[in-house]
C-alpha cells in the first residue's frame, strides 16, 4: 500500500445538505472527496482516468437520466469486486455485493466506508467483515 496516497471517494446525492455533511466528516477522517450532484456528472468523474475513484457512495435515486444503479454498473468495470455503497427507498439484493442502506445518516455511511477501506488495506479485517454484506440504515 502506498502510505502517501489517500483512497478517492466519488459522493454522488442530489441533497446538497447530506452530501455536505457526508464530505466534512470523510474528510476529517483523512479521505479524498470528490462530489457530484447528477448521476451524469458522477459517470464523467468516474471516467476520469487521470483521477481514479477508488470507492462509490451514491444515491440511488439520482436527477436526470443517471441513477445510483447505473453508477454502480460503471464503478464494477473497473473494481468488480469492490461494493458500491448505495442509499435507497429500501434494501434490496445486490448480485455485485453492493452494500444498500436504506434511508442512511451520513454518520452510518462514513462508518460502512471506513470499514470497507480497512478490510481493503487489513486483509484478516476483510473475513471478518464477511462478502456481500447488506444493511439497512435507521
Amino acid at each position: 500500500m502506498d502510505t502517501d496516497r489517500r483512497d478517492r471517494i466519488l459522493v454522488a446525492d442530489h441533497n446538497p445538505t447530506f452530501r455536505e455533511t457526508l464530505v466534512r466528516r470523510l474528510r476529517a477522517a483523512g479521505y479524498e472527496v470528490t462530489t457530484a450532484d447528477t448521476g451524469e456528472h458522477a459517470f464523467l468523474t468516474l471516467r476520469d482516468w487521470q483521477h481514479p475513484i477508488e470507492w462509490l457512495y451514491t444515491r440511488a435515486g439520482l436527477p436526470i437520466l443517471i441513477d445510483g444503479w447505473i453508477l454502480a454498473d460503471e464503478y464494477h468495470d473497473t473494481y468488480p469486486a469492490r461494493p458500491a455503497v448505495i442509499a435507497a427507498a429500501k434494501v434490496r439484493p445486490s448480485r455485485q455485493g453492493d452494500i444498500i442502506l436504506a434511508h442512511p445518516s451520513p454518520a452510518s455511511v462514513l462508518e460502512i466506508i471506513r470499514e470497507l477501506i480497512a478490510a481493503r488495506h487489513d486483509r484478516p479485517a476483510a473475513a471478518a467483515m464477511g462478502s456481500g454484506c447488506q444493511r439497512q440504515a435507521a
